[in-house]
């Protein structure tokens, strides 16, 4: 019988970033929590679906009756219409800007998904047979949910990508005020002990908007490459309050969700900001998704920075919410500083922390 029984396994996402996506079973109910694409050496994957018939549970990818989409982010939210394609009969909540914002991403593909989606609300509450899901403000980004279900008396908060700090778009993570049981955590830098935050940036940020300050006052026009187009909305935000006089010219990609950000009242441009398509005037910072051209006298950077906690407030989130299990993914070794640290051995010396903790790999199924 498996009426009672909490069965967790990541499809993807586990110890690495990429293809985020995690099966949830809830006595009869199950659920997928995010639904992202992969991306190694410019070849994109999916989620490893296959995984779910392979479990003595379901026969069918029909039986995933609900999905829940954190965030806009392609690597959490891309591989959505490949799984309902799988299984058209799906429900998928996700917050309107997260709808927005991944509209304007994925297009088309994301067109054949709209009868599928709910729009849900922070402190929104949905009833379901045997549980109940209610949505919290994970910070982030704009739109962000951190999911809490309630099932059988347990409590099972899974974060998402989250942020503990303000970013120029949204504010913090605001947790459910209700004792956590399980939490499945997306803990980027749960074992980068090295890694850590100055204030409300990363050391990444500072450096980049350092080279863009350095190359303009010397007359050098920088191009600047991201690869997470809403990414590019926060460095926009930034260049325009820590850099007021430069004048920034956006990509059209970009443009798409900047719209969307100010279709929903959300102020980003302003007079120094310009679409692509204008001709650029020098110096100036070139923003775009595709790469920058061979030959240029361009300078260029690199546009990819961290909205995730650190190392410290990591181990001091999981401190605070203090849950019985903790289920670590979205967690890539420290490939530079490799010390074997992670926040189980800074919490296993807390006489105050009862937690025990879980680094699943993909694949691998665990009763929680």
């Amino acid at each position: 019988m498996t009426g009672s029984k909490i069965i967790f396994m990541p499809l993807g996402g586990a110890q690495s970033v990429g293809a985020s996506c995690y099966f949830l079973k809830l006595g009869e109910t199950n659920l997928l929590l995010d639904c992202g694409y992969g991306l190694t050496n410019g070849i994109r994957f999916a989620p490893k679906f296959s995984a779910l018939l392979d479990v003595p549970y379901l026969q069918d990818f029909h039986q995933v009756s609900h999905v829940v989409i954190s965030h806009a982010h392609l690597d959490h939210a891309a591989a959505l219409p490949d799984f309902l394609q799988l299984n058209e009969r799906a429900a998928v909540y996700m917050t309107d800007l997260t709808r927005e914002i991944l509209s304007a991403q994925l297009e088309e593909r994301f067109t054949r998904l709209e009868e599928n989606i709910s729009s849900v609300a922070f402190l929104q509450r949905i009833p379901l047979p045997h549980l109940k899901i209610s949505f919290h403000q994970a910070g982030h980004i704009p739109g962000a949910i951190m999911t809490l279900i309630n099932f059988r008396g347990k409590n099972i908060l899974y974060t998402g990508d989250y942020s503990t700090f303000s970013t120029q778009l949204v504010g913090a993570a605001l947790l459910p005020n209700v004792k956590i049981d399980i939490l499945i955590l997306c803990g980027l830098h749960a074992r980068h002990p090295n890694y850590r935050r100055y204030g409300d940036s990363d050391a990444t940020l500072k450096k980049l908007l350092n080279k863009i300050y350095h190359a303009l006052r010397h007359g050098k026009s920088v191009y600047c490459q991201v690869t997470q187009i809403s990414k590019g909305v926060e460095l926009i935000t930034l260049i325009n309050k820590f850099l007021p006089q430069a004048e920034l010219y956006i990509d059209e990609r970009v443009m798409k969700i900047v719209r969307r950000f100010e279709n929903l009242h959300i102020p980003i441009m302003c007079e120094q900001n310009h679409p692509l398509s204008v001709l650029p005037r020098a110096p100036c910072v070139i923003l775009s998704t595709l790469s920058p051209p061979v030959h240029s006298s361009l300078e260029i950077v690199n546009g990819d920075f961290s909205l995730h906690d650190d190392f410290a407030a990591t181990v001091e989130f999981v401190r605070r919410v203090n849950p019985k299990t903790c289920v670590v993914v979205h967690s890539p070794p420290d490939k530079i500083f490799y010390t074997g640290t992670t926040l189980e051995q800074v919490l296993i010396n807390d006489p105050d922390s009862r937690t025990s903790f879980i680094f699943p790999h993909t694949g691998e199924l665990f009763e929680l």
